[in-house]
């Protein structure tokens, strides 16, 4: 689920600062791709009028867009990204470009080189800024959730935060994608996080439940699939457990 690329352009299109988190588009010069987001924001007045982020999907990519003041800022990445997570880096890359911005001058044409501030989009755009402070918390519940699949309790789990970024993950791929499309939808319609569960082809169940944290503004989310033998309500009976163990374990 890979953010390739991060592009800030001022509106006249000219690309002022490219950064590469992948190695898939190195070889390629950001000034042949800059023009074809000019080319898309010249045709869209929709795109550029608004402050929140627009997303568009084309060629098995996902292009992200956000407008502040004068420039441009635009995400590349795969479909399989959370539009959550990469939604909130957008707003928290034009809020470090504007810090930028107070301590430097930047001409229209001008090129922004800084390793500090590359260090910076760097750790946005991975979700380290976010996840760095809390590693010892997210240590914890990912031991006892690893714990709980050796021992066969579960047959594997998700963790992401409530912006859609995964913290730990042992599900197969296609639970995952869907779990993280559900959350999506939830957010951008109810804005709620209920306890929902699905039952598969197969007779597994995959369980989404809450897992509140006092002292965090945020409450994790966590999706766990159960084996086929494992009773419905008994499920989210052992859902519930492991929430609380994991609340009282923080």
């Amino acid at each position: 689920m890979d953010i390739h690329s991060l592009f800030i352009l001022n509106k006249t299109g000219v690309c002022i600062f490219s950064r590469n988190i992948t190695s898939d588009f190195d070889n390629i010069d950001p000034n042949l791709i800059t023009p074809f987001f000019s080319a898309l924001f010249s045709f869209s007045a929709n795109v550029i009028s608004k402050q929140t982020p627009e997303i568009l999907e084309m060629g098995g990519f996902r292009i992200a867009f956000k407008v502040k003041g004068e420039f441009i800022f635009a995400i590349l990445a795969d479909l399989t990204a959370s539009l959550l997570f990469i939604k909130s880096r957008l707003v928290s890359i034009v809020d470090v470009f504007e810090e930028f911005l107070e301590n430097n001058d930047v001409e229209d044409y001008e090129v922004i080189e800084s390793a500090k501030f590359d260090s910076k989009i760097d750790s946005i755009i991975t979700g380290e800024d976010e996840l760095i402070g809390s590693q010892p918390l997210y240590k914890r519940i990912i031991d006892f959730i690893k714990r709980l699949t050796l021992e066969n309790e579960i047959l594997g789990a998700t963790l992401f935060t409530i912006n859609g970024k995964v913290i730990f993950t042992s599900l197969p791929h296609g639970i995952l994608l869907s779990s993280l499309k559900e959350l999506e939808i939830r957010h951008t319609v109810a804005n709620e996080f209920k306890l929902t569960f699905v039952c598969l082809d197969n007779g597994q169940k995959v369980f989404t439940g809450k897992i509140n944290i006092p002292w965090k503004l945020d409450p994790l989310l966590i999706v766990v699939l159960f084996e086929s033998s494992v009773p419905l309500g008994m499920a989210e009976l052992n859902l519930d457990k492991l929430i609380k163990t994991i609340e009282n374990i923080l």
